[in-house]
């Protein structure tokens, strides 16, 4: 819930970004031109390297398929401890920030009931 209510719900009363929420409130147009420019720069410079020495800054890269193909399937295929295949007790409603096997944020995992 708090990704929606962060990106659906903009709160201009008390704003981490001051600046913004006035645009916002004022300009809603000048304020999406403005976040068009910002994604723009943000992706011309997605793959730079960090400007500072520190072996834990995140850094993104091109996609290569020999390297990050059998990552993303790992993180696709959701595997399941043995004790909790054999819990039926355990119900987990509502939703996540994605579906097993799905890229889908938000999504709910299909439940087949059994009474």
């Amino acid at each position: 819930m708090y990704a929606r209510r962060v990106f659906y719900k903009i709160d201009t009363a008390s704003p981490l970004h001051p600046e913004a929420a006035v645009l916002y409130e004022k300009d809603v147009h000048l304020f999406k031109s403005k976040v068009v420019d910002s994604v723009k720069l943000c992706t011309a410079r997605l793959f730079e390297q960090p400007k500072i020495e520190d072996p834990y800054a995140i850094s993104f890269s091109p996609w290569n398929p020999s390297i990050h193909d059998e990552a993303r399937e790992k993180m696709l295929t959701q595997k399941k401890k043995p004790e909790e295949q054999h819990n039926k007790s355990v119900h987990v409603a509502g939703l996540s920030w994605v579906k097993p096997g799905s890229v889908q944020p938000f999504s709910k995992e299909e439940k087949t009931g059994t009474t």
